[in-house]
């Protein structure tokens, strides 16, 4: 079976990651490409001999795809995800989900009415340093988790990223991935406290340094630090569990377990690992695979978004009772 995809959105992600993935399965077609650009559209859709759209309504009318990619900046979601489901199209959405909760538990309401799946792209899930440490930690208990999410400003004069009401800040936009893979490697977080300054740079109008203290419902306490005023990056969580201290990352372990020391790096894509693991799942109709269902990826949505709460506020925020 081909499955045949559309993409509204054909900027960032889409153009970085996913249409080398798309162009290099057998098993897959792009059929439609939809974005506001009109040019980056027709280019897009020029690369894929398909026909390209201003509109998703039209794209959609005119490609009936069986699955749709999703890939836009947090204030641009408005119905593209819910007319899909509507129509019965299975569906990968960029992180992160919109920038109010509102507008995602909106779009989750629809697809679990509609029974199609739904894949967010949380692409660490995917990676083989994240996967090696579920392994590694297995049932072991996890005191503490310190993740980190340290680089510079994204987007060039004036882009959507720097500011909050387009982008949702760092934690929300760039720094969700590190919050996600804590929930995946941790579990649910039940309280966060968190501070934000704003004393270096100058090019965003949000926090350029973030500190969010957090316990979880099986007793764990975790920290994530955020910044985007650093002159180098780094990203990544270590982890203090019952007979094992790791460093893990995307493409990398490393650490002590059981007195042994852990020293592992991988080659594995995790941007082409979720992508055919979508793929595979709308031609089987088998969600099995999927590490990030849109679901689950609303919590971690919902945590990021109570980061920012506690800083405006000053006050611990409550995520369950």
């Amino acid at each position: 079976m081909t499955v045949e995809l559309a993409f509204v959105g054909a900027g960032g992600i889409a153009q970085w990651q996913h249409f080398d993935t798309v162009e290099a399965m057998d098993d897959a077609e792009v059929v439609g490409i939809c974005d506001v650009d009109e040019a980056t559209a027709e280019s897009a859709a020029e690369r894929f001999d398909a026909p390209a759209f201003a509109d998703h309504h039209d794209l959609y009318d005119e490609t009936d795809p069986d699955a749709v990619f999703v890939c836009l900046p947090p204030f641009a979601h408005e119905d593209q995800e819910i007319a899909a489901a509507e129509r019965g199209y299975d569906l990968f959405v960029e992180k992160p989900l919109a920038l109010s909760a509102e507008k995602a538990r909106e779009i989750d309401a629809a697809v679990e009415a509609n029974d199609v799946l739904a894949q967010v792209g949380y692409d660490w899930r995917y990676s083989a340093g994240v996967e090696r440490a579920r392994e590694i930690l297995g049932d072991r208990a996890i005191g503490y988790v310190d993740g980190y999410w340290w680089g510079g400003v994204a987007g060039g004069e004036d882009h959507w990223w720097r500011h909050a009401e387009y982008s949702g800040g760092q934690v929300v936009e760039q720094a969700t991935h590190v919050y996600d893979t804590l929930r995946y490697l941790v579990g649910e977080v039940e309280r966060v406290s968190a501070a934000g300054s704003h004393r270096i740079e100058d090019a965003v109008d949000f926090s350029d340094a973030t500190s969010a203290t957090m316990t979880h419902e099986n007793g764990a306490i975790s920290h994530v630090s955020t910044t985007c005023a650093a002159e180098d990056g780094k990203t990544g969580l270590e982890v203090v569990a019952d007979g094992a201290t790791l460093e893990v990352g995307e493409r990398r372990v490393s650490g002590v377990v059981d007195g042994e020391e852990v020293e592992e790096s991988f080659d594995r894509n995790p941007y082409r690992a979720e992508v055919e693991t979508f793929v595979d799942a709308v031609a089987t109709g088998d969600p099995a695979g999927l590490r990030s269902p849109y679901g689950d990826a609303l919590e971690t949505f919902e945590l990021t978004l109570a980061v920012n709460e506690s800083i405006d506020t000053g006050e611990p925020i409550a995520l369950r009772e």
